[in-house]
């Protein structure tokens, strides 16, 4: 969880968490729209989880917090825990409250606190903050490992502020930016092609988007996770979907700019 939690920080000043009784799921919206899904299964993270939500019909809480202010106190899981315990509390105003019980040479064991504020978020303002709509891809295939690309985007977002991301149904899949004096593009090939509906083989289906948001999603590469697909919705959206096992699910969607 810490490095999801880092990833996100690095991305926004402010998301939404939300509680069920089988997953947490935090929330990143720019703009109004939905920009990062994450779902971690609570019972992978947890050994024990209690969870009562505002009533039997429903079940949730949600949550709105700084997410850098959660992710210092989680940093402190880098020296060696024996326990840790996150609570929401009510110290004058809400918090997550982070309990982390560090081993010590003497037979007292070492407690470390830390309280995040948070704003619990009312019913009526649950509507926005639901699980976003996927449409229906033009295409759907499986990236190159994401280290790879990050090397080649690192150097690319220092000639255009676009990337434009393409593939085609014989699993070709290309990075590529304009500048005055030259295109610059990047392709693999032979990846797994999950959908297409793409009609002739010399057709591409592509969209250009903010080169510096790509960058960002691959800080996910820290979970090493076990596949990353690439959606595209030809000249208007990028999904991007990746799973570690099936206990985390993260959907990064990138909208399309104009050239």
């Amino acid at each position: 969880m810490q490095h999801i939690v880092n990833v996100i920080a690095r991305i926004t000043k402010q998301c939404t968490l939300r509680l069920t009784l089988d997953e947490l799921c935090f929330s990143v919206t720019d703009d109004r729209a939905s920009m990062v899904w994450a779902e971690l299964s609570q019972t992978h993270f947890f050994t024990e989880y209690i969870m009562n939500g505002v009533s039997e019909e429903q079940n949730e809480i949600y949550l709105e917090f700084d997410p850098t202010l959660l992710a210092r106190s989680l940093g402190s899981l880098r020296m060696t825990a024996k326990s840790v315990k996150i609570k929401l509390t009510n110290k004058r105003q809400p918090c997550l409250t982070i309990e982390i019980e560090l081993p010590s040479l003497s037979m007292e064991s070492r407690q470390c606190l830390h309280d995040v504020p948070v704003r619990v978020i009312p019913r009526r303002e649950w509507p926005e903050h639901q699980a976003p709509n996927i449409p229906e891809f033009h295409i759907s295939v499986d990236m190159p490992q994401l280290k790879h690309v990050k090397h080649i985007v690192e150097r690319m977002k220092n000639m255009s502020p676009q990337l434009t991301l393409s593939a085609d149904k014989t699993g070709v899949f290309v990075l590529k930016i304009d500048t005055d004096s030259a295109t610059v593009s990047t392709h693999f090939q032979k990846l797994q092609v999950w959908s297409c509906t793409q009609q002739s083989q010399e057709d591409k289906i592509s969209a250009t988007i903010d080169i510096k948001k790509f960058f960002m999603f691959l800080a996910w590469d820290i979970t090493h996770p076990d596949g990353v697909k690439c959606n595209i919705l030809q000249d208007k959206m990028v999904n991007l979907f990746l799973h570690v096992a099936d206990y985390v699910k993260i959907q990064y969607f990138l909208p399309s700019v104009s050239i």
